[in-house]
C-alpha cells in the first residue's frame, strides 16, 4: 500500500513538473502577435469591419493574464473610413477568477482614444450594429408591434433576454488624450469633444461607480467652444439595459452656438431602464445663464428648471410630475422678457388623472407691454383619454394709452390611443381700450374649436366672431405638421383696421419763442438783439425698427380673404376679395380686387424672405375728392380719376424701404376742379391790381382761399418716376380754360427726406372765356414759373418774376417787385384754414398776419393759385 501511495505521489510531482516545464516553454516560445491576422478576420467576417493592429501585442501569463496593443483602427461598416482609433492600452486579468467564471481586471490605461461618430439621414448611428440585442431580433420578428405595441413585446421579450453567466469586475479605467467627433446628417449639427480625461472607479455590473470627465466642446456649425466637466455616480446593468446617475454635477462653460459667455450647471438623479420603458429624475436642478446673439440677440438669458421628480413609465402608462418650476428671464432690444411655469403636482395613470392647477406666465414688457398668462383646472380621466376641464388664456398688449386683451377659455382634452385632441368649446372675446378714439372701448365676442389629429397629422381651426357689428369667420386646415401646410378662409362683413393699428401720434404744435420773419420791407430798421439762449442739444434720430422677413422661408399657406367693408385709418374699400399665398419665401397677395369710392381698385402685392416688396396697383374712375380727404384730410380736388402705381424697394427697416424704392406713379383725372380757389376771380384781381401798380395807385387783393370756391379743369395728368427713393415728375399736364400747368426743371421729390424742389410753369389762356377777356388785362398769355420748394409740410413758394417774359410785369420788377417779394411767402393766405376739430393742435397756431403791401398781395395770389 505504501509502495502504491509513493509511486502515486512520484507520478503527480512528475506530472506536475512536466506540466511546469510545458508552461515554461509555451511562455517562452508564444507569439500572441501570430494571431493578429486571425483576430482581424474575425471582426471582419462577424462585422462587417476592418481591424487593424499596426503596433504589436504584448502579453504576460502570470501572475496575470496581461495585454498591451498600440496604434489599433476599427473601421466603420462596409467602409475603409475609421470608427474608432486607440494610440494604446493596456490593462491584466486575474488567472484564477477566470475558474469561478468571473473576469476581474486590473486598471485600463487608454491613451489617444479617437471616434468619429455618425448619425446619418435616417437617424442611424454609425454603431449600431455593434450594439444590437436580441431584442431587437424579437422586435424584428413582430413588425405591427410599433407604437404603443412596442413596449409591451419588448416587455414579453425581457425574460428571453440572456444574461451573461461571465461577471465583469474593472479596478479603474483611465482615459487621456481623447477626442470624439460626432457629425449629425439629420439635424445638420458637427460637435467635437477633445482633451478627454476620465477616470472611474471600480466597475462592476449593477454597482454604483464613481465617474470624472473633462473635456473641450468645439465646432463650427454651430459655433462651440466650452469647456466640460462632469462628475456622477453611474450604474450599469447591460442585461438590464439599466442604466442610472446620482449625485450628478455638470459644468458647462463657454460658447454653444447662438448662446455666448454661457454657464450651464445639471444636478440630481437620473435613471433609465430599458427593459421597461422607464425614465425617472429626482431633485433635478438645471440652470442656464448666457447671452443669446443672432438675429434675435438676449442679453443676460436666466433660466432654470427643477423638479423634485419627474417619472415616465411607458409600459405602465404612468406619468408623475413633483415641484415641476421653470424660470427665465432676459432683454431683448430694450425689452424685459420673463418666463415663469408651475406644476405642483400631477399624477396620470391608466386609472385615473389628477392634478393641482397648472400656472404659466409670460411678459415682454419696454416702450409696449405683452403680458400672457395661462392656467390649466380640473384633470380628470386616464392614461388613456384625459381632459382639463378648463383652460384659461389671458393676454394683454399695451402701447401707450392702448390696450388690447384677448380672453379665452375651453375644455381641454386628448385621446391617446387615438393621438387626437381638442379645444372643445372655445368661449372668449378681444377688447380694445384707446381713450383718444370716439368709443373708448370695443369688444368683440368669438367661439369655435380647434382640433388636433396626429394620426392625420393634421390641425382644424374653426372660429366666428363678431366684428365692428357684423360676422366674421376663420376656417384653417393645417397638414404635415413637422412642416406644415396650411389653408384657411377668411369672411368678415366689416373690419376696422384701426382698432389694430396705434393711433397716428398728434402733430407737435408749433414753436411759441421764435418770431415770424417781419415783411415790413419799407423800413430798414435794425432788429433788437435777442437774448441769448444756450442751445439745446438735439435728441439723437431714433433707430429704424428692423423688419425680419426671413420667417416667410419655408413657409406653405393659401387661403382667400374675403371683408365686405374695410376701412384704413379714414380710407374705405368695400367687396375687397383676394387669395393669399406664402410660397418658397415668398408672401403674395396675387390678385387684389375692392371698390373705392365709386370706383375699383385692382393690384398685387409681394413681400419676399431676401426683404423685397413690389406693389402694382390700379385705380379706375375713382371720386377724388371723397379719396383725398379720406387719405390726406384736405378736400383739394374733384373728378373722376384713375392711376397706375408700379413700385419696388428692399432692405431691413421702413427708413430703407424708401431709399431703395423704385418704379413710377402715373394719374389722370378728368373733368374735375381745384377746389378753394376761383381762377378766373384770383387772376382778374390781381391784373386789376397790377395795372393800379402801374399807374401808381395801390389797392388790397382779396384773400383767394373759400370753401365755395372751385377752378373746374378738362385734364390733370402726371407721371413721377422713382429711382433710390427720389422720384422725377417726368409729366404734369393741367388743363382748364383759364390756365395750363407743366412741369418745368428741377421736378425732383425725395420721399426719405419728405422734400421736394418742383418748378410749375403755369401758362395764362391767351383767348380766356369772354367775361374775363377785358379784366385779365396783361397777364393773358403769361407763362409764371413757381418753384416749390422745402419740406413736404412747410415748403417754400416763390415766383420767378425776372424770368416772366411780359413787358408791364417786367416793368413793376424794376419798380421794385422783387424787392417787396423778399421775405418768408404767406402760404396760409391762399390754402384752406385747419379744422380745430380734425386737427387740434393747430387751434393753438399763431396766424399770419395779412401784408399791407398790394404788389406782395399780387404774388401771393399767384403762388396761391398755382399753388393750388
Amino acid at each position: 500500500m505504501n509502495v502504491w501511495l509513493k509511486r502515486g505521489l512520484s507520478g503527480l510531482v512528475l506530472a506536475l513538473l512536466v506540466a511546469i516545464v510545458g508552461l515554461a516553454i509555451f511562455l517562452l516560445t508564444f507569439n500572441p502577435n501570430a494571431y493578429k491576422s486571425r483576430l482581424e478576420q474575425y471582426v471582419f467576417d462577424h462585422y462587417a469591419r476592418t481591424l487593424t493592429i499596426r503596433g504589436d501585442i504584448g502579453l504576460s501569463l502570470f501572475p496575470r493574464i496581461g495585454l498591451s496593443v498600440s496604434e489599433v483602427a476599427l473601421s466603420n461598416r462596409k467602409s475603409a473610413d475609421t470608427f474608432v482609433s486607440v494610440d494604446s492600452a493596456r490593462f491584466a486579468v486575474a488567472i484564477w477568477p477566470l475558474l469561478s467564471n468571473e473576469l476581474v481586471v486590473d486598471h485600463v490605461a487608454i491613451t489617444g482614444l479617437k471616434a468619429w461618430v455618425v448619425r446619418d439621414a435616417q437617424g442611424r448611428f454609425n454603431f449600431n450594429d455593434l450594439i444590437e440585442s436580441e431584442q431587437t431580433e424579437v422586435l424584428q420578428q413582430h413588425p405591427g408591434a410599433t407604437g404603443l405595441a412596442a413596449p409591451a413585446v419588448a416587455a414579453a421579450a425581457a425574460p428571453l433576454v440572456r444574461r451573461s453567466d461571465l461577471n465583469i469586475d474593472i479596478a479603474g479605467l483611465e482615459l487621456k488624450g481623447g477626442q470624439i467627433r460626432y457629425i449629425d446628417l439629420k439635424d445638420g449639427l458637427a460637435t467635437t469633444l477633445s482633451d478627454i480625461e476620465a477616470n472611474t472607479g471600480r466597475v462592476t455590473y449593477d454597482q454604483p461607480f464613481d465617474v470624472s470627465l473633462k473635456a473641450r466642446v468645439s465646432g463650427d456649425d454651430p459655433v462651440q467652444d466650452a469647456r466640460l466637466q462632469a462628475q456622477a455616480l453611474l450604474r450599469l446593468d447591460p442585461a438590464s439595459r439599466s442604466y442610472s446617475a446620482q449625485k450628478i454635477n455638470v459644468q458647462l462653460t463657454g460658447r454653444l452656438g447662438n448662446l455666448d459667455q454661457a454657464t450651464a450647471a445639471l444636478k440630481g438623479s437620473l435613471a433609465y431602464k430599458g427593459s421597461e420603458y422607464n425614465f425617472a429624475a429626482n431633485n433635478l436642478e438645471l440652470a442656464v445663464n448666457g447671452d443669446i446673439v443672432g438675429a434675435h440677440p438676449v442679453q443676460g438669458l436666466k433660466t432654470s428648471l427643477s423638479a423634485a421628480q419627474l417619472r415616465l413609465d411607458r409600459r405602465n402608462q404612468e406619468l408623475k410630475v413633483a415641484k415641476l418650476a421653470l424660470r427665465a428671464a432676459g432683454q431683448d432690444a430694450g425689452h424685459q422678457l420673463e418666463l415663469a411655469l408651475d406644476a405642483p403636482a400631477l399624477s396620470i395613470s391608466p386609472t385615473t388623472a389628477q392634478a393641482d392647477p397648472v400656472a404659466g406666465t409670460f411678459k415682454w414688457t419696454g416702450d409696449d407691454t405683452l403680458a400672457v398668462s395661462l392656467g390649466l383646472e380640473g384633470l380628470s380621466g386616464n392614461a388613456n383619454e384625459w381632459q382639463f376641464r378648463t383652460a384659461n388664456l389671458d393676454g394683454a398688449l399695451t402701447q401707450g394709452e392702448r390696450l388690447l386683451r384677448l380672453k379665452l377659455t375651453s375644455p381641454v382634452s386628448w385621446n391617446t390611443s387615438l393621438r387626437k385632441g381638442a379645444l372643445s368649446a372655445i368661449k372668449g372675446d378681444v377688447s380694445v381700450r384707446d381713450p383718444r378714439r370716439p368709443q373708448a372701448t370695443d369688444e368683440f365676442p368669438m367661439i369655435g374649436g380647434v382640433h388636433l389629429d396626429l394620426v392625420k397629422d393634421a390641425l382644424d381651426v374653426d372660429l366666428n366672431a363678431v366684428i365692428d357689428g357684423g360676422q366674421a369667420a376663420l376656417k384653417s386646415s393645417a397638414t404635415r405638421l413637422a412642416n406644415p401646410q396650411i389653408r384657411f378662409a377668411l369672411t368678415a362683413e366689416k373690419f376696422d383696421l384701426n382698432h389694430w393699428l396705434p393711433q397716428a401720434p398728434k402733430p407737435a404744435p408749433p414753436a411759441q419763442d421764435k418770431p415770424a420773419p417781419s415783411t415790413d420791407t419799407k423800413a430798414d430798421k435794425p432788429a433788437e438783439a435777442a437774448p441769448e439762449r444756450k442751445p439745446e442739444a438735439a435728441p439723437a434720430p431714433a433707430r429704424p425698427t428692423a423688419i425680419d422677413l426671413a420667417f416667410l422661408k419655408g413657409q406653405d399657406i393659401e387661403g382667400d380673404v374675403k371683408i365686405g367693408d374695410l376701412r384704413i385709418r379714414d380710407v374705405q374699400l368695400t367687396q375687397l376679395a383676394t387669395p393669399v399665398l406664402v410660397r418658397q419665401g415668398v408672401f403674395s397677395l396675387p390678385k387684389l380686387t375692392a371698390k373705392l369710392y365709386d370706383g375699383t381698385l385692382d393690384g398685387q402685392f409681394q413681400a419676399s424672405a431676401d426683404q423685397t416688396l413690389a406693389l402694382k396697383l390700379n385705380l379706375d374712375k375713382v371720386a377724388v375728392a371723397p379719396l383725398l380727404q379720406a387719405a390726406l384730410g384736405r378736400n383739394l380736388l374733384a373728378g373722376r380719376g384713375a392711376a397706375q402705381i408700379d413700385v419696388k424697394t428692399q432692405g431691413k427697416d421702413i427708413e430703407q424701404w424708401q431709399r431703395a424704392l423704385a418704379g413710377r406713379l402715373a394719374w389722370q383725372i378728368r373733368d374735375g376742379a381745384v377746389l378753394g380757389v376761383d381762377a378766373g376771380r384770383t387772376l382778374s384781381d390781381a391784373a386789376s391790381t397790377l395795372g393800379d401798380v402801374l399807374k401808381g395807385r395801390l389797392g388790397a387783393v382779396p384773400s383767394v382761399f373759400d370753401k365755395q370756391r372751385q377752378t373746374p379743369f378738362s385734364t390733370l395728368d402726371g407721371r413721377l418716376d422713382l429711382k433710390d427713393g427720389r422720384g422725377t415728375l417726368s409729366r404734369l399736364l393741367l388743363v382748364s380754360s383759364l390756365v395750363r400747368v407743366t412741369a418745368g426743371k428741377p421736378a425732383l421729390i425725395d420721399i426719405p427726406d419728405q422734400s421736394l424742389d418742383v418748378r410749375l410753369l403755369a401758362q395764362v389762356a391767351a383767348r380766356p372765356p369772354k367775361e374775363l377777356a377785358g379784366s385779365l388785362g396783361a397777364l393773358l398769355g403769361v407763362t409764371l414759373p413757381v418753384r416749390i420748394a422745402g419740406a413736404w409740410t412747410h415748403p417754400d413758394y416763390q415766383v420767378e418774376w425776372g424770368a416772366v417774359h411780359n413787358q408791364s410785369i417786367q416793368q413793376a420788377v424794376k419798380s421794385g417787385l422783387m424787392d417787396l417779394m423778399k421775405g418768408r411767402d404767406l402760404l396760409n393766405q391762399v390754402l384752406p384754414v385747419p379744422d380745430t376739430e380734425a386737427h387740434p393742435a393747430a387751434s393753438g397756431a399763431p396766424r399770419p398776419s395779412s401784408s399791407t403791401d398790394p404788389v406782395e398781395r399780387i404774388g401771393n395770389a399767384l403762388k396761391g393759385l398755382l399753388g393750388q
